[in-house]
């Protein structure tokens, strides 16, 4: 049976929700593989125990009982609780990334399976970097085409000099009112609505408090979130329905995970299937999804957030490990889930193995040449 690490929690505000998914996740796949958790604490300490299937250990905060664990050459070395002796546990055929935000989710995870040479059934080290930052995922939409709100970017340092001058230039910009986000943070944590210099002024200020880089941009007062998920098989990239989110306004991270409940209406038409929007917007939000995808050589399943106002579509933010890994946008019952996750599995396995394939292909030939 083939080993897969499923890694979860990290230095996040999103650690707890990470954890969440982390267990829901290895739960399922525990069905088909061998499953290695591995718990990365707040602290920098990574840990594992095949107890780690059960939410209760963290409820009870009884991980440190577990075993420290760490990488070497896609080998896993456990540190035993109770003798403190160091033992092998053989090696990992792959890995899925359930860290949300922070360094898990920012390519700390991806840089570290590459390391190892471990498939990851999860984006790359370059693709997730860019989309952690809010701005940098703006630069590259606008490279590739894809609408996304007119902005301002501010870092600490810039407004420590001149954050007056920035605080007068919004208006003319912008207009009120405008959304303010440190850059680096999802799940709406540290995001504030101003409608007029003095309450930018607290925004931007609180943001800087969680972040050194802010992105301040136009709110758009009559619009809906729409969320959308491409995930790639066999050299076919699979389109995901766009899903209308909530409602409107902007949602706190404990909307969106502590009072969201699972019945929350999805704006589906009766007998069709399809969500309630006109098809050139549902087919606008389905293209641009998988121009993304595949123009960022993505891999595993990657959310993207939209807004819809009008007739237009704008691109929010992308998600490199959504919450629940977005297997919901994807299957209607938890038994298609787990396949849904076996085939992420399968497929990175896959394309490691291809990759290989070609490069020595490549090395071969190179020195059949050389030879001649």
């Amino acid at each position: 049976m083939r080993r897969v690490a499923v890694v979860f929690g990290g230095k996040s505000c999103e650690s707890e929700i990470s954890v969440l998914t982390g267990v829901f996740v290895a739960r399922l796949l525990s069905q088909s593989y061998e499953i290695l958790p591995v718990y990365l604490h707040t602290d920098g300490r990574v840990y594992s125990s095949p107890k780690m299937l059960d939410l209760q250990i963290f409820k009870d905060k009884a991980y440190g009982k577990a075993d420290r664990i760490f990488f070497e050459g896609g080998e896993v070395f456990a540190f035993t609780y109770n003798k403190r002796k160091l033992k092998s546990l053989g090696r990992v055929d792959a890995a899925i990334n359930c860290c949300h935000g922070g360094f898990g989710e920012g390519g700390g995870v991806s840089a570290w399976m590459e390391q190892n040479g471990i498939p990851l059934a999860s984006p790359d080290l370059t693709s997730s970097g860019v989309f952690m930052d809010k701005y940098l995922t703006k630069v590259v939409m606008k490279g590739l085409g894809i609408p996304v709100l007119e902005y301002i970017r501010v870092n600490e340092k810039d407004y420590e000099k001149r954050g007056a001058f920035l605080l007068k230039t919004i208006e003319p910009r912008l207009k009120f009112p405008v959304v303010i986000k440190p850059a680096h943070l999802g799940s709406s944590i540290g995001i504030t609505v101003a409608r007029n210099e003095e309450e930018a002024k607290t925004g931007i200020e609180s943001a800087f408090v969680i972040d050194n880089r802010v992105v301040i941009e136009k709110y758009l007062e009559n619009k809906i979130d729409v969320n959308c998920a491409a995930y790639a098989i066999k050299g076919e990239i699979v389109i995901s329905e766009p899903e209308q989110s909530f409602g409107e306004g902007i949602y706190s991270f404990e909307e969106k995970y502590v009072k969201r409940k699972t019945d929350a209406p999805l704006q589906r038409e009766k007998g069709e299937g399809r969500y309630a929007f006109k098809e050139e917007i549902r087919e606008k939000i389905r293209a641009y999804t998988k121009t993304i995808y595949k123009r960022m050589d993505l891999r595993g399943v990657v959310r993207f957030d939209f807004l819809v106002s009008g007739e237009e579509v704008y691109l929010c933010e992308v998600n490199t490990v959504p919450g629940s890994l977005a297997y919901y946008l994807f299957c209607e019952r938890l038994t298609d889930a787990k396949r849904f996750f076996a085939d992420l599995i399968e497929e990175a396995i896959q394309s490691q193995s291809q990759s290989k394939k070609i490069l020595t292909t490549g090395i071969l030939n190179t020195i059949h040449l050389r030879n001649k």
